[in-house]
């Protein structure tokens, strides 16, 4: 557990824009504003008409609970007057006048705040919520929140280049972009990183289904979440939102967003990424070179891996729908109350580990930094940011280059999440169990593959500790290279209670045995959930086979 950099929560910059929200919100309204005001008649014209006609597909199709009041009313009016504006004289202005009605509720509903006390309260109950999440129930539960925290650090563990993250940290705006494979996964960084990174707290996009509950509702508009709508696809409604995200930036806010965009239903390390968040925090970056101010916006790709991610089988299916169409034809049945019981019984009954691995802090260009902050290409020769904003010594908007800048700035995160993908024992275990599954059965595709019967699905131990000791070797010598990540425990342990641990963490908060050993044999009772845990390291694959 690292030493918190900022004692004084007053002090995070979070609180200060929390502090000064009306005047923040103002400032993002202006802005917006200030954008559509460049846009001529029929620009504007079209970006209102499209809004418009999304936001009421939208609000008929798949209204939610967390929706603003009145959408419905809010829309046929804003239809109704378009529909008369394109009569009148001054329908440009008038146009205008809608545009920014828009912009106003936009960002209404995109901003959020940071109260210290809920901050505080909330802090203590996560602490007991993740010590039922991560450990057996038992009466430690009891101590004082501080003691907790370091039991739970042998179970939150925090590792890669944290060190160099905190060195940075001062004076500079830290966008931390992290995989995402559950629900859990705002709050679960957000903690850890202040929890066990000593790192003040971080804003970040909340969806807006999670506003649904009004008990999560109550605390994500008080932790410095700001909302993301991600059924909105709207012009104006996407550009509030990146300049939202901009401004956050600007004013040396540290921010959390998952440039995969939502979470990963197959289970594997995201290797696309949504690019306009990106795009904004490297506006924000010539906006700060062109005022002359020093602060750089710092950019720290975050993997984490679950032992057992909640969601992991209902995350699968949809994966399973979306790619196989007609050739998936199993349905998920609905769990019964048993079920559920059973489910969270067994939470409280079984542990498991997550670990949050940083690495190498960037620049938005992609370039990684040393611990003066300094920019340093591939070569390891310095880099002035400057330089790729100015053209004939002038600063110049450039959309096109700017756009190949963020695309690069993708391409280097994902080589991150790559390389600092922390392989853990049960990972590698489910990885083996079903690529040997795969090779016994060729030609048959990995749709078909999981809707077999689950009987069909058995390895011998003896045969099975031959492919993992072979596998583990080739990830070794990875491991040698700096190309991948390994755990101490695979490092360390010997093969035997490596495997017969591995195997007893691999999903082990589902209702159906994941893996297990029966009989001198590996058996799976969930080709799905198997499925989802092996996709874990199909990234690596190719170099894994390669060697």
């Amino acid at each position: 557990m690292k030493l918190p950099l900022i004692e004084d929560l007053r002090n995070w910059p979070v609180f200060k824009l929390s502090e000064h929200r009306k005047s923040f919100v103002n400032e993002v309204i202006k802005d917006v504003e200030s954008q559509y005001e460049q846009l001529g008649s029929m620009e504007l014209d079209q970006a209102l008409s499209k809004t418009i006609f999304q936001e009421r597909q939208r609000v008929k199709s798949n209204p939610w609970k967390a929706d603003p009041p009145n959408e419905n009313i809010f829309f046929k009016k804003l239809l109704k007057e378009y529909n008369e504006n394109k009569e009148s004289s001054i329908s440009f202005q008038k146009n205008k006048e809608s545009v920014h009605r828009l912009i106003h509720r936009y960002v209404e509903e995109i901003s959020g705040s940071f109260n210290i006390a809920t901050f505080l309260f909330a802090r203590r109950i996560l602490t007991r919520f993740f010590y039922v999440l991560f450990y057996k129930l038992n009466f430690n539960l009891l101590l004082r929140t501080k003691n907790l925290q370091s039991k739970l650090a042998k179970r939150m563990v925090v590792n890669g280049e944290i060190d160099l993250v905190r060195k940075i940290f001062p004076n500079n705006t830290v966008i931390l972009v992290p995989t995402h494979s559950s629900n859990l996964d705002s709050i679960l960084v957000g903690y850890m990183a202040d929890a066990f990174a000593g790192l003040p707290a971080f804003t970040y996009g909340a969806g807006l289904n999670l506003y649904d509950s009004e008990f999560f509702a109550f605390f994500m508009n008080r932790l410095g979440a700001y909302r993301v709508d991600r059924r909105k696809k709207s012009p104006i409604y996407l550009h509030t939102l990146s300049t939202y995200s901009r401004l956050v930036a600007e004013k040396g806010v540290n921010t959390i967003f998952f440039p995969g965009g939502t979470r990963s239903r197959s289970g594997q390390v995201e290797t696309k990424l949504k690019l306009g968040l990106l795009n904004s925090v490297l506006l924000a970056q010539r906006n700060l070179l062109m005022r002359n101010e020093p602060r750089k916006i710092v950019i720290v790709p975050v993997v984490i891996g679950y032992e057992s991610v909640l969601e992991a089988r209902s995350l699968i299916f949809q994966h399973l729908k979306l790619t196989g169409q007609e050739k998936f034809i199993v349905r998920e049945r609905t769990s019964s109350f048993n079920e559920y019981v059973k489910f969270i019984f067994g939470i409280a009954r079984k542990e498991s580990k997550v670990y949050l691995t940083f690495g190498t802090p960037m620049d938005v260009f992609g370039n990684r930094l040393n611990e003066n902050c300094e920019s340093l290409n591939h070569l390891g020769s310095l880099v002035q940011l400057k330089d790729y904003f100015i053209r004939e010594g002038n600063f110049i908007l450039d959309s096109q280059r700017e756009s190949i800048y963020t695309k690069e700035l993708a391409d280097a995160i994902i080589a991150q999440y790559k390389r600092y993908n922390l392989i853990l024992p049960s990972h590698l275990t489910a990885y083996c169990a079903f690529n040997h599954f795969k090779l016994t059965h060729p030609g048959i595709d990995d749709i078909a593959l999981v809707q077999l019967p689950e009987e069909e699905f058995f390895i011998p131990l003896s045969q099975f500790k031959d492919i993992f000791t072979k596998t583990l070797k080739r990830l070794i010598d990875l491991h040698n290279e700096n190309k991948v990540m390994l755990s101490d425990y695979l490092l360390g342990a010997s093969f035997d209670n490596l495997i017969e641990e591995s195997v007893k963490a691999v999903g082990a908060f589902h209702n159906k045995k994941i893996l297990a050993i029966e009989n001198g044999n590996l058996v799976s009772d969930d080709l799905f959930g198997l499925y989802f845990y092996y996709n874990k390291l199909v990234n690596l694959e190719s170099e894994i086979i390669e060697r």
